[in-house]
């Protein structure tokens, strides 16, 4: 699939879907339509009865380094990236991989390796992260997961992951911020999210901010050389929580993408205090594209750029106000909340 490059907007309802913060335990079944995710499984199943040869591991390695050139947000470590695959094929590293997933997970670790870019890798469709039990995840129909009013009127909410258009869930959005306009303080859950897309992000922080539209994020795009804005909407329906009141936002070594976005523009705006661990380091969206023999690549075509920092977490994660473990962070935002 050919990643289209969103065109530049002003307001968050312009964002192209086509275009994502990668959810990382849910990207083949959210980068790709369907269709194409059909097709590919078909391709996949067939690839793995017909084990890889010599013409079949440079065709992929081609596609490969084709894909990099022409879509990879940096075009000199797209040509290191490159080069160091070649290499490699011609030095006959790849000679004893003959399965389709085995290859996937090789170019994915040396990918990464050049690059230092988590978004960045190859899969095998029907190959993504099993829930527990061995059953395939369930596709969520929300972003949240539990809610509840706490002790000290302290309104909790989870955020499961950002990996759905804003559309289809702006009234269960409404409903759940809604319901803690009225908290004297808000703690919001990342630990467990690991993205989704950026126009959901600028839905969900409209509600902590007021009546004018606050810069979030921006994300340069590489292939047709735009940037495209996300602010607030001060006109969200629904009551907002507002841009006085505290907010703590919990984070963990697995909050990662556009989970991490949420984090780092409340944190960057003095908007909210982030209490948990450092969080994965992925600041570059993109998009899916298909190569020989059932692979996909997720190619980051994109970056972020702070309108306060000027930079982004890429490779660095966004670092709390307060640092505690994962497990604890919960209890350390409610002592800070109801303080």
């Amino acid at each position: 699939m050919e990643a289209v490059t969103p065109s530049a907007s002003a307001h968050t309802g312009a964002a192209n879907d086509a275009h994502q913060w990668c959810d990382m335990q849910r990207f083949t079944r959210r980068v790709l339509p369907a269709a194409l995710l059909a097709t590919s499984l078909l391709t996949a199943r067939e690839s793995h009865a017909q084990a890889l040869d010599s013409a079949a591991r440079t065709a992929i390695v081609d596609s490969v380094i084709a894909q990099l050139e022409r879509l990879y947000v940096f075009p000199a470590t797209a040509a290191t990236m490159g080069a160091d695959l070649r290499a490699r094929l011609v030095r006959g590293e790849y000679d004893a991989v003959d399965d389709v997933s085995a290859f996937a997970a090789r170019l994915t670790e040396q990918l990464q390796a050049v690059s230092r870019d988590r978004h960045l890798r190859l899969r095998a469709p029907g190959t993504s992260t099993p829930a527990a039990g061995g059953a395939s995840p369930a596709r969520p129909t929300t972003p949240f997961g539990r809610t509840e009013r706490m002790e000290g009127n302290v309104a909790y909410i989870e955020i499961l992951t950002f990996g759905m258009p804003a559309g289809p869930v702006r009234n269960a959005v409404r409903a759940v911020m809604d319901s803690a306009a009225d908290a004297s303080a808000l703690i919001i859950d990342l630990r467990d999210n690991g993205g989704g897309r950026p126009e959901l992000v600028a839905l969900i922080t409209s509600y902590l901010f007021g009546d004018e539209p606050v810069h979030l994020n921006s994300l340069y795009w590489r292939p047709r050389d735009t940037t495209q804005d996300f602010f607030t909407n001060p006109d969200v329906e629904g009551r907002k929580y507002g841009p006085d009141k505290p907010v703590f936002v919990l984070t963990s070594s697995r909050t990662f993408s556009a989970a991490e976005e949420f984090s780092y523009n409340l944190q960057a705006r003095e908007r909210a205090t982030l209490v948990g661990e450092t969080t994965g380091g992925g600041a570059h969206p993109g998009g899916g594209v298909q190569l020989p023999h059932g692979l996909m690549m997720f190619v980051p075509s994109g970056r972020a750029i702070n309108p306060v920092t000027g930079t982004n977490w890429e490779g660095t994660g966004v670092v709390p106000d307060v640092a505690a473990r994962a497990e604890d962070a919960l209890d350390v935002a409610l002592g800070l909340a109801r303080k």
